[in-house]
């Protein structure tokens, strides 16, 4: 049984979010960006990476798994590239603070690229490269995470499915942003929470047989990789790319680990200013062209619109800033608990 949403405003969910944080440590500007990060993606869609993540962020910071007030210290620095340690801390916090410093190498170098090591899950890889985009340049980010994919061939999991997104200047911007998987983990916890089954093709379960049934992958279960091998070979791509290349190749890329253990990701952060290469405004000017191009393609039978990549996430989330986040009862339930349990008083909204 699918379970009902509801509507919430955006800024009662991030004024929500941002005060629990808060009461768990986090300083008021990490708080905000952690807040802001989780509720873009409810507003795009991407519920596997919205709010439904707070409760484990709260738990790790109170088990000591996650630093809630981290030291970043930067490891290696030239002109266009540096390695960050992120402290341990919340992954959006150490992802912006990479993005930010990629931006700023881009806008003296042409390009910048970052690499954060040493801190947890950072969210919908979206939101880094798309304020990127947002400056007027190209914008790059990508983790590693849990071993969650079983490799081609394989029953068990060995590499993550490591996301990765691209986002490129224009209205609106064309933004990619997927994991290596078929499906996700977090649309497993979507589907346990709400009673649905999974999309067949996507997942194995603990003896490496295909399954819908969350509880089966969430049992010891398996994701497989999208378009096979290929999708296999790009996951393991992000791991050299973000684990080995920073010196932090995490044991959480190989085994789980507990609440009070760090989950040790790394990502990479890359931004390039397109004005080191072409006139900006030109650039945005054949993006939008492209895009124009594109939607006017023939179409198969049955299909309505053909979409420039990000471009549903886009109209979602100016949907949803106008008339409210549906926001699924348990996710709305677990608010509400986390908020009493720690002496938050919650608006009207979320009462």
């Amino acid at each position: 049984m699918t379970t009902a949403l509801e509507t919430i405003p955006a800024g009662t969910l991030i004024d929500a979010a941002t005060r629990i944080l808060r009461r768990v440590g986090v300083p008021d500007a990490g708080a905000s960006r952690v807040a802001r990060n989780l509720v873009t993606a409810d507003l795009r869609g991407v519920e596997t990476h919205g709010l439904i993540r707070l409760s484990a962020y709260v738990e790790r910071i109170e088990a000591g798994g996650i630093a809630a007030d981290p030291e970043i210290e930067i490891v290696r620095d030239h002109p266009a590239t540096a390695l960050l340690d992120g402290g341990n801390g919340l992954g959006a916090v150490g992802a912006s603070a990479a993005m930010e410093l990629a931006m700023e190498k881009a806008a003296a170098s042409g390009m910048g690229l970052v690499v954060v090591r040493n801190i947890n899950h950072f969210g919908a890889a979206a939101d880094y490269s798309v304020t990127a985009a947002e400056h007027g340049m190209i914008g790059f980010s990508a983790t590693n995470v849990l071993a969650l994919i079983a490799p081609t061939g394989a029953s068990v999991p060995m590499v993550g499915n490591n996301p990765l997104s691209f986002a490129f200047p224009g209205d609106p911007p064309v933004v990619y942003d997927s994991a290596m998987s078929v499906s996700t983990w977090g649309r497993v916890l979507v589907a346990a929470q709400r009673g649905e089954p999974l999309p067949e093709g996507a997942f194995l379960d603990g003896d490496g047989r295909p399954t819908t049934d969350p509880a089966a992958v969430l049992g010891g279960g398996t994701l497989l990789p999208v378009a096979g091998y290929k999708g296999y070979g790009l996951a393991l791509c992000v791991s050299l790319l973000t684990g080995v290349l920073g010196g932090w190749l995490s044991d959480a890329q190989l085994t789980g680990h507990r609440p009070d253990e760090p989950g040790g990701n790394t990502a990479v952060l890359g931004a390039i200013d397109v004005g080191a290469f072409t006139d900006p405004a030109e650039f945005a000017r054949r993006v939008d062209r492209i895009g124009a191009e594109i939607r006017t393609a023939p179409r198969r039978p049955g299909v309505d619109r053909v979409w420039l990549p990000g471009e549903k996430e886009a109209e979602r989330e100016r949907e949803r800033r106008a008339e409210g986040v549906p926001l699924a009862g348990p996710v709305r339930a677990d608010l509400a608990a986390l908020a009493a349990r720690l002496g938050v008083e919650l608006g009207d909204e979320l009462r």
